[in-house]
């Protein structure tokens, strides 16, 4: 299974040399669930995001780190914005 994985800003660090402006493809097992997904490049669970699932914008929670990533989908992570 693949997925789509989209880093913002200073997130692409954690994507991999191949990717292309924070755009990559990612190879995934059935049942990987988003912590895993994050696990896997390598990104701190507990730091501040922005999580977007196929166009759904989540909260870092554990309800979204449970959420099973499947075939296909989209996972765009961007840092949290601040501004004023």
């Amino acid at each position: 299974m693949d997925i789509e994985l989209k880093l913002f800003m200073f997130f692409k660090k954690y994507g991999p040399p191949d990717q292309v402006d924070g755009r990559s493809r990612m190879h995934i097992e059935p049942g990987t669930r988003f912590v895993d997904v994050m696990k896997k490049i390598g990104m701190p669970i507990e730091e501040d995001k922005i999580i977007v699932i196929n166009g759904i914008t989540h909260k870092q929670c554990d309800a979204v780190n449970a959420l099973e990533i499947k075939d296909g989908d989209i996972v765009a992570i961007f840092p949290p914005i601040a501004g004023g």
